[in-house]
């Protein structure tokens, strides 16, 4: 039998992890009359398997409770498989995030400046968080909100500015919250209500980035720098704009690098 300090040594685990496996039933150290704790050599063969199955992807609760199963080949076969599953699906979702982080990496390098690119956008689909500032409709729209923002990583966040708020009265403008995703990805909204999902056609787009704060965003005048553009260029509105923020604080005050998608003719 082995105390703590060399059961440590035995298995590479800390005592703070014995004790916390212990607790999670994967671990039933016998006291001695002194009150020490002391392990088995079969206490380290079942901590190595258990951790075979960490490797797997198993969370600490599932694999304590396969060790303890009677299951056969069969049944252990199909845990693996399904666990397959899941670990391919987060290793996509882990490819989109590195791709999000070397955009962003590349919005702080860049993005000090008002940048135009005339470009072919992909349609989004979405949901609706809010219509303008009520957000009423979030309530409607509760389960394709949850099982967007479960794909995060190639999923959005972002704001759609109706074309006409820039001829309203007023000095800013009233955009709607919505979770997005480009068209292509739509196979992955399985389970969600077709009827809650929405599509924003883009197609011929300038791409807008520009640095701002939350405040700015929304005033009128934050868009000077487009319209110039457009003008210049010929070019009109012919849609809705999309805006997708990079949730950054560059400055302490709240600074951050949009991407607009704005269709125009």
């Amino acid at each position: 039998m082995y105390r703590i300090k060399e059961f440590a040594a035995m298995t590479g685990l800390p005592p703070s992890k014995i004790r916390f496996y212990e607790k999670h039933g994967l671990l039933s150290a016998r006291r001695e009359e002194n009150g020490y704790r002391v392990f088995s050599p079969e206490d380290a063969f079942r901590s190595n398997a258990f951790r075979v199955l960490l490797q797997y992807g198993f969370t600490v609760e599932q694999a304590v409770s396969m060790l303890d199963a009677e299951q056969g080949a069969e049944e252990f076969k199909r845990s693996l498989v399904e666990q397959r599953v899941k670990l391919r699906h987060e290793a996509e979702l882990l490819r989109y995030r590195l791709a999000k982080l070397d955009s962003a990496i590349e919005l702080v390098n860049t993005g000090d400046q008002p940048a135009f690119t005339l470009m072919t956008a992909p349609d989004q689909l979405y949901v609706s968080a809010s219509i303008g500032r009520d957000f009423g409709v979030s309530a409607e729209n509760e389960h394709e909100i949850a099982l967007l923002y479960d794909l995060l990583s190639i999923t959005s966040c972002a704001r759609i500015i109706p074309r006409h708020d820039f001829d309203a009265p007023g000095s800013t403008v009233n955009p709607s919250y919505v979770i997005a995703l480009p068209e292509s990805e739509g196979h992955r909204l399985e389970g969600a209500d077709p009827a809650h999902v929405k599509r924003l056609h883009l197609g011929r787009c300038v791409r807008f980035r520009r640095r701002v704060t939350r405040k700015q965003s929304v005033r009128k005048e934050a868009f000077a720098d487009l319209f110039s553009y457009l003008d210049k260029h010929s070019l009109t509105l012919r849609g809705d704009l999309i805006l997708f923020p990079s949730f950054l604080n560059l400055d302490g005050n709240g600074s951050d690098i949009e991407t607009l998608f704005v269709p125009v003719r």
